[in-house]
């Protein structure tokens, strides 16, 4: 939204600066006493509002009440009024500082003693409003400011605004921190509905996220009403056991099971605050010391390792090695003598007289095998044999003449070819030439006259030149 107000100038002494916070009926910025040069917070109910009585009555009585407050967590008021242009204001002490929700976001997770101190100051900024009869309504993570330099300061604004409820709000978020009783129907919210919004904001601080949330509005409300938190010890483990009965106990669904009064719950949170802070001043030291006892145990068990590690691992060349009881029996490993070199250079050479006087020679024509038997020996295959003899004619070569299959340099070679005794083989048939097509628009080409061709003349035979046939033994040359 835009600052329409912005360097306006409230009851002719006070400059409007940036919106600090917008709520629902005013808006909270930061000024300056223009005569005094002092810095203030004012808030202005707005314009469109101011219009309605029932509104500037409403306004004027929460700064009076405020007013009559004194409590260094609740922001100081020292003025208010209405002046000569319609602006009705109240004027308080400067805000300075982040809102719990930006602090969360940023760093995450609070110590336990910094969440257990912001809880106990908001519960004495609730104590001194409700004793003046003032519900807050609206508690959450927004509407405390942490203001502390060194230190943890709390401030707690916004009292009396309406809650998400009641302000018909849609974020889920703005009813994270909804007492089970508003989330039911109840309107009008008392202390014990503070209380259970201020357990919601410890929750968070330690465990960095509310307890309960949800996609929309009514998820987590019916949360709220039926399902009890996770346990902090899901989010972390450095926490005392002393925080969580305290959170649990404001976060009971009946109201008269919480914490009765915001007094009551900031003298739970003091009687652990004072116990949380003695551990964070002696966690250094003991931390110290428990690093130093860690260091010093480490470095003698190793020592020790190390030196029983070298005395039971020791080798003893001169030890022969035991057999392991279950198992067989090893022999060791002799050094290198040359013994069995010796030995080898000691045999005798393998000679053609060594093989020879041995008992591997056997006599001539029989087979190895030692029995001396040879089934070939009579010139045909022995009874069983896979022999076929060969067929066909048989001709003999005489090696004077020559074969009569090899003729001299120059002449024919005969190969005898079998005759073909298969006579019905078919002739093969010609293929039929495709016949014109009567559809194409082509025209026929004029066919030429056949011309008889002259009958070839037969190829001459090749002279066959006689081969001499070799004479038979005592047959003459036909004298």
């Amino acid at each position: 939204m835009t600052n329409t107000l912005t360097g306006t100038i409230i009851a002719e002494k006070y400059r409007l600066g940036d919106r600090l916070r917008s709520g629902e009926q005013s808006d909270l910025y930061e000024a300056r006493h223009v005569l005094m040069d002092k810095p203030v917070a004012i808030r202005v109910l707005r314009p469109s509002l101011a219009t309605d009585s029932a509104n500037n009555e409403n306004f004027f009585a929460a700064a009076k009440t405020a007013s009559q407050i004194s409590n260094p967590h609740l922001l100081a008021i020292n003025d208010f009024g209405t002046d000569r242009e319609g602006f009705r204001y109240a004027v308080y002490e400067p805000l300075l500082g982040k809102s719990l929700k930006k602090v969360i976001a940023e760093d995450g997770t609070f110590p336990a003693r910094s969440a257990v101190e912001v809880a106990r100051q908001t519960a004495e900024a609730l104590a001194a409003s409700h004793a003046a009869g003032r519900v807050h309504g609206d508690l959450t993570t927004e509407n405390v400011i942490l203001t502390g330099s060194d230190g943890v300061a709390v401030k707690v604004i916004d009292f009396g605004a309406p809650n998400a409820l009641m302000a018909e709000r849609t974020d889920a978020a703005d009813f994270a921190y909804l007492a089970p009783e508003q989330c039911s129907g109840s309107d009008t919210p008392d202390e014990r509905g503070d209380i259970y919004s201020l357990g919601v904001i410890l929750y968070e601080m330690l465990a960095g996220v509310p307890p309960f949330t949800g996609e929309k509005p009514s998820d987590v409300m019916v949360k709220h009403i039926d399902e009890p938190p996770a346990p902090l010890s899901a989010f972390r483990s450095d926490l005392p056991e002393t925080i969580e009965p305290i959170i649990a106990k404001a976060l009971s669904k009946n109201g008269e099971m919480r914490q009765q009064t915001a007094a009551e719950f900031a003298d739970e949170l003091a009687s652990i605050s004072g116990g949380l802070a003695a551990q964070a001043a002696a966690a250094p030291q003991n931390n110290l010391w428990k690093t130093a006892f860690v260091v010093m145990v480490g470095m003698t068990l190793l020592s020790a390792f190390l030196i029983y590690g070298t005395y039971v691992r020791r080798t003893e060349p001169a030890t022969a090695l035991q057999p392991d009881a279950n198992g067989l029996p090893v022999q060791p490993i002799n050094p290198a003598t040359g013994a069995e070199e010796q030995m080898l250079a000691a045999m005798p050479a393998l000679t053609a007289d060594t093989i020879a006087n041995s008992n591997l020679s056997q006599p001539p024509g029989t087979l190895p095998g030692g029995d001396g038997y040879n089934p070939w020996a009579t010139g045909a295959p022995p009874p069983g044999a896979p022999y076929v003899p060969p067929g066909g004619q048989i001709v003999t070569i005489d090696p004077t003449t020559g074969s009569p299959f090899m003729p001299p340099d120059g002449g024919v070679v005969l190969v005898p070819v079998p005759v073909n005794t298969n006579t019905n083989t078919a002739k093969p048939t010609p293929t039929p030439k495709p016949a014109a097509n009567a559809n194409t628009g082509s025209p026929q080409a004029t066919p030429t006259p056949k011309v008889n061709p002259s009958p070839a003349k037969p190829m001459p035979r090749p002279t066959r030149t006689p081969v001499a046939r070799p004479k038979a033994v005592g047959e003459n040359d036909g004298n």
